[in-house]
């Protein structure tokens, strides 16, 4: 819950800087108090999931910590089904075959999580190399433009959908660190929400935002088999 009234509070104040925040030259002023508060959210929700992770078991394994869930399941065959259509508008061959390969996996992982089954970890494995991919293709682009503010917070969540998808590939080969884990997903889930903003792909991260969530929401954690919500 936190991840989402944080992550969706950033993306309505990167909604008024996108409004309000350009200058004659239309370039984003720098300093903008949208953009300010948008950063202080961010810090503040970092720092937050820094101090919880860290009460967390640091290994276990798949079947301790997955439980079936048809909810977050369900989130990630969305999301899957979501990547495929946004794979074939992308620039490259190879980013529509890999995408369209990232976007099926993501869908069988989520059926295994409907029923907690664990997946071979090359599925999430083929979407970490997806995300590696759209991580160097987007550089490309973002490099050329002048102003870091633009695109600060999808770099972020790029880079943080390539952890998040290693990290999920390890699990299912049953070689967890529950803490980076949980670390690397929700942080990913909270960059994708507040990129939602960009008006160049805003489908393609909310897809990722709702896979990020699948893969740690309802997990099984510590000896009481609490969860996270």
């Amino acid at each position: 819950m936190p991840t989402l009234v944080c992550g969706v509070g950033c993306m309505l104040l990167r909604f008024v800087m996108m409004v309000y925040g350009f200058d004659q030259k239309g370039l984003l002023v720098a300093g903008h108090m949208s953009m300010i508060l948008c950063w202080v959210i961010a810090a503040g929700f970092l720092l937050g999931l820094v101090w919880g992770v860290n009460k967390l078991e640091k290994n276990r394994t798949y079947a301790q910590l997955y439980p079936e869930s048809f909810p977050y399941g369900f989130m990630i065959v969305l999301a899957g089904a979501g990547l495929i259509p946004v794979s074939l508008t992308q620039g490259s061959a190879l980013q529509l075959v890999l995408g369209m390969a990232a976007g099926f996996c993501m869908i069988f992982t989520g059926f295994c999580r409907i029923y907690g089954k664990r997946p071979h970890f090359g599925y999430d494995f083929v979407v970490c190399i997806y995300f590696i991919l759209n991580l160097i293709s987007g550089y490309r682009v973002w490099s050329v433009d002048p102003q870091l503010q633009d695109y600060a917070f999808q770099i972020l969540a790029s880079v943080m959908l390539m952890l998040a998808a290693f990290y999920c590939a390890s699990a299912d080969a049953n070689t967890i660190d529950c803490r980076k884990l949980v670390f690397t997903c929700l942080t990913a889930c909270f960059f994708c929400i507040v990129s939602i903003s960009d008006p160049v792909n805003p489908i393609y991260y909310a897809a990722c935002g709702l896979w990020a969530l699948g893969h740690v929401g309802q997990l099984k954690i510590g000896n009481t088999g609490k969860h996270i919500k």
